[in-house]
Order: structure tokens, then sequence, then C-alpha cells
């Protein structure tokens, strides 16, 4: 299947990104629920031109609405699915809209804070998750910190597999001011490999302040936490003169604590609601 395959790099900018899957012309996708709404605000300018039977989203929330929006522009079905770095494949959703855990691969145990087993259909604090599939590097009931909900009652699609509500990371887009008044569109997880690739950064919050400025909080202080600002600077202007940016400033919170969102995981990309 490797001919038939390609990844694209959601580093780069959206004019470059749909110039590349225009002349692939693929008929499945799969990426983050936040890609796939950029990709629909191209196709619906016209920008994009490609025909799919199905998108498959995973990575983030995807929210109703933004499922409305791409199947609705990209002319296609869209899929969810539910995974982590310490197993890709936890869920898949079935055609009735649910989404099932892989339970013959993976377990999973809906727990409270102090690792209590909740009853079904309670949220959970976090959930803990026994990797079956992995010879290598056994993975015994590792939190992974998202919080979920189990429901007592089976699918009406018949699967024997349980279904899994997952309350996940929501992180946003940034809505920034581009050159010549254009709005640039800056992806939450390209922001994310940017700081962490390029900065070597992992605890940190970027917030936006308005069309042209970005919060900067670091969950530590001294003078680690000023060398990390010091490379996070350098590396999302670089990363802002790529994507088209006029201009960008960004501040710093050094040593606040990075808070966490519903999902029991820190919310690290936050818009500006009247960006």
């Amino acid at each position: 299947m490797a001919q038939s395959l390609a990844c694209f790099s959601i580093a780069q900018s959206a004019a470059s990104l749909v110039a590349e899957l225009n002349a692939f012309a693929p008929t499945i996708i799969a990426t983050y629920p936040t890609v796939a709404a950029l990709l629909a605000e191209q196709a619906g300018r016209g920008s994009l031109r490609i025909a799919l039977r199905e998108l498959w989203t995973g990575g983030e929330t995807l929210g109703t609405a933004v499922r409305g929006q791409v199947e609705l522009a990209l002319g296609c079905t869209v899929r969810n699915s539910y995974g982590a770095s310490e197993f890709l494949n936890i869920g898949w959703q079935c055609h009735a809209g649910a989404m099932h855990a892989n339970a013959d691969w993976v377990i999973l145990e809906p727990v409270d804070r102090q690792h209590r087993p909740v009853l079904p259909g309670e949220p959970s604090h976090s959930v803990l998750l026994t990797n079956l599939a992995n010879h290598v590097q056994p993975l015994i009931r590792y939190d992974v910190g998202d919080r979920v909900r189990m429901p007592a009652l089976p699918c009406c699609c018949a699967s024997p597999l349980p279904v899994i509500e997952v309350q996940g990371r929501h992180d946003d887009a940034l809505l920034m001011a581009g050159r010549g008044g254009q709005t640039v569109t800056l992806l939450p997880l390209a922001l994310t490999t940017v700081l962490e690739d390029e900065a070597g950064v992992f605890d940190f919050q970027l917030r936006q302040a308005d069309r042209r400025t970005l919060v900067l909080r670091l969950g530590f202080g001294g003078a680690p936490a000023v060398a990390a600002a010091r490379r996070c600077h350098a590396a999302l202007q670089a990363y802002a003169r790529r994507q088209g940016l006029e201009h960008m400033r960004v501040c710093d919170e050094l040593d606040r604590p990075v808070p966490k969102g519903r999902s029991g995981k820190a919310q690290r990309i936050v818009a500006c609601k009247a960006a």
C-alpha cells in the first residue's frame, strides 16, 4: 500500500498543504479535527478540490458543529477515533455514531481520584489502560489522565464491544493577523509540536490575547524558565514567519501553573474568543 499512502505536514502553510493535497487527490484522509475544520474552510473557498469517501479524525475532541461543517464542505462521512501514544487504536466510531473500545486489544478501567472503579454510566476522574498487544514493553493499568464514561446499555449497532464516551483534549485553532489583512489559522497540534520539538518545552500553555499577541505560560520558574522562554520565542517567531503572519508578539507568564481542562489534561492552546 506504500504507493497509495502519503503523509502531509500540518506545520506548513495552509496554501502549501492544500496544493499538496490537490496534487495527490486522496480519497481518504486521517487527521485531527482542527485540521479537518481548516480543510473544510479551504474547500468552501474553492481552494481544496478533492473527492473524499471518508475522513477519519482523532487526537482531539470532535464537536458536533465541526463534524457537520466538515461533512457538508467535503461531501464525505466523518469517522472519529480515540487513541493515545500508549495505544493508538483504543476506540473507533461505529455507523450508529457510538465510540467502541477495542476490548480485545486493550483493557480500560474508569476510576475515581483514588483509582477506585466507578459504577457503569458514571463519569470517571481518569482511566487506567492495559495494553494487551504490546509484548515488548508491557503497560499495565497505566494512568492515561482522560475522563471517560462507559454507559451500561449496549449500542444499537449490535457490536459486542463496550461503548465509551471520552472527554478529550480541547485545544483551539488560533486566528491571527496575516500579511495584507488576511487571516492565518495556526493549528494547535502544529504549535504544540513547534514548542516541544524545536524549543524542548512540555509544561506550557499558549494563550491568544489578540490577533497579534500570544501569552506563553510556563509551569516552572528561575533561570531554566527564562532560557526556555527564549527558545520558545525563537521557535514561535520562525513558525509565524513561515505561516505568513504580519507581526506577532509573545509575552511570558513564568512559574505559573498550567490549568487543567475537564478532560483532566492541560488545555495547551487557548484561543481569544473575540479574535
